[in-house]
């Protein structure tokens, strides 16, 4: 993904000025990983934020041995920690690419420093969090009030092709219908 096509993205959540965008493309630095590589570890720090710009990354808690995968994040997402980087704490959650990926990475706290200087940047951070409230909300209320195929097939229509890209026993823990 190129510098235009990521300002065209983010652009399509909160306009961007030119010269926001100027500062803040100072920050992003891409990122390649492997599969099976981690952006974050559970009881790591985090200071940056991702944009997947290709590959799918699986988020999962690991509770006794057991991973339970709580979401997948494509291109044009972002798999970054929230609950980490906004309250300094260590993460409860692994980030994990499941085929090689590559992504934007940019530190949080320069990217905060910019909001004095550049308003729209702030509204581009609240508009992301409102976004992944909301579908966090909507994901949490599916998973309990839905049947196994009534979710299988929000996944397949949420996530198209990714059933044929990553193990199904990611998709049947993320589904809660593991052992």
């Amino acid at each position: 993904m190129e510098m235009e096509t990521i300002l065209k993205s983010l652009n399509d959540i909160s306009p961007i000025t030119t010269e926001a965008w100027k500062d803040f493309q100072l920050l992003l630095s891409p990122l390649e990983v492997e599969r099976n590589e981690y952006l974050v570890r559970e009881g790591s720090r985090v200071s940056h934020c991702y944009l997947l710009v290709d590959g799918v990354v699986r988020v999962y808690y690991n509770k006794d041995g057991n991973e339970y995968n709580k979401t997948f994040f494509i291109p044009g997402m972002f798999p970054t920690p929230l609950t980490a980087l906004l309250s300094d704490e260590p993460s409860a959650l692994s980030f994990q690419a499941l085929v090689p990926s590559k992504l934007i990475r940019f530190s949080y706290h320069k990217f905060r420093a910019l909001f004095g200087q550049h308003r729209c940047l702030e509204q581009l951070l609240l508009r992301i969090l409102e976004r992944e409230w909301i579908n966090k909300e909507r994901h949490d209320i599916q998973m309990v009030t839905n049947d196994a195929t009534t979710n299988y097939m929000i996944f397949r229509e949420r996530y198209p092709n990714l059933e044929n890209l990553i193990p199904q026993y990611h998709i049947a823990s993320y589904l809660g219908i593991t052992k």
